[in-house]
């Protein structure tokens, strides 16, 4: 039997972050939720996720702000990291240039994350 992949969530909406955690779960992915990036990559560390998701704009750190730090963290540089924004494609674009592996667009769209998250986690060569 294999073991359930693991999706660190990172949105400060309560709701968002609730609705995506409920579309994996249902899917059957282990997921563990923050509310900013500052909890994000404490949870990162503590859990070491098979993908990350988190939202752009957040107080505290933003997605940004993760995607850097995960990336400088050799324990963490490897764990895909999608990204989800409803700021158009310029906040898309500095996070893919950061070390974001892919983005989806707010309000997510199901079929299209689950079509992300599947890719990413089957391809083992993303991350940097």
């Amino acid at each position: 039997m294999s073991k359930l992949k693991r999706i660190l969530v990172v949105e400060d909406d309560e709701v968002a972050r609730e609705l995506l955690r409920m579309t994996l779960e249902r899917q059957g992915y282990a997921v563990t939720a923050a509310e900013d990036g500052l909890r994000g990559y404490d949870e990162a560390l503590t859990t070491s996720p098979d993908l990350i998701i988190t939202d752009v704009n957040m107080p505290a750190a933003d997605g940004v702000h993760l995607i850097r730090r995960v990336r400088d963290t050799p324990e963490l540089s490897r764990t895909p990291v999608l990204v989800t924004t409803g700021y158009g494609t310029g906040n898309a674009t500095l996070s893919l240039a950061q070390g974001a592996d892919a983005y989806e667009p707010k309000p997510i769209d199901p079929k299209s994350l689950l079509s992300t998250v599947r890719r990413l986690l089957k391809d083992k060569s993303v991350g940097k």
